[in-house]
């Protein structure tokens, strides 16, 4: 008996505590969702390895283990072909919405908010997804599933917010979302090196176990 108490301290203190601001757990079955930094999404079935690899491959052009800005650009320029339905070069509200409720109604603001969101917004919390602080009280949007806390990727590359995005904007875009993710300047981004997403989190751990319900 002694034995099997001095294991299970020895477990419970070897197992790594959750920060903060850490997400609430995911509910056991949870299929992963990954939406790279320019908003296309890639899912997996519950269980399977985190999508954020599939991007990866996709994107690193060379087959080398490190995407450059220029890989990284060129992506979100397919994607962004994808997106334009009448090939005109320029994504209008109509693309903009059909992307937002059919290809990643994941974007949705106000769907699925984790418990203590209101609490923890009034606190002045903030996430630490990469290369900018949230003002949204946390992950929001396409940032549960997402290296970089942007609720909207494709509505965010509207730089002059004419609700038109062009090509350049897109392109523009990319190019700063990748230098966002450069942490140190490198040139190049690993997945290794790249953080895991708040809903990657949740379902891996270390995560914030959900607030028993009164």
């Amino acid at each position: 008996m002694t034995l099997a108490l001095l294991l299970a301290g020895s477990m419970a203190a070897a197992a790594p505590k959750p920060p903060r601001n850490a997400p609430l757990c995911a509910p056991p079955g949870t299929a992963p969702i990954f939406l790279s930094p320019m908003g296309e999404p890639f899912r997996a079935a519950a269980g399977q390895p985190y999508p954020s690899a599939q991007w990866f491959a996709q994107a690193d052009t060379n087959k080398d283990g490190a995407l450059s800005r220029d890989e990284l650009v060129k992506d979100a320029m397919r994607f962004f072909q994808q997106l334009d339905s009448n090939k005109d070069g320029r994504l209008t509200p109509d693309e903009v919405g059909h992307y937002e409720s059919v290809i990643a109604p994941e974007t949705s603001l106000f769907s699925a908010r984790p418990d203590g969101f209101y609490e923890e917004r009034r606190k002045g919390h903030q996430s630490d997804a990469v290369g900018r602080s949230a003002d949204y009280g946390g992950a929001m949007g396409a940032g549960r599933y997402a290296w970089l806390n942007i609720p909207e990727p494709v509505a965010a590359a509207d730089a002059d917010i004419d609700r038109v995005i062009t090509a350049t904007e897109f392109a523009a875009a990319a190019d700063r979302a990748f230098t966002m993710l450069d942490v140190g300047n490198k040139g190049s981004l690993t997945l290794a090196t790249l953080p895991r997403t708040p809903q990657q989190i949740a379902i891996e751990g270390p995560c914030r176990p959900p607030k028993a319900r009164r």
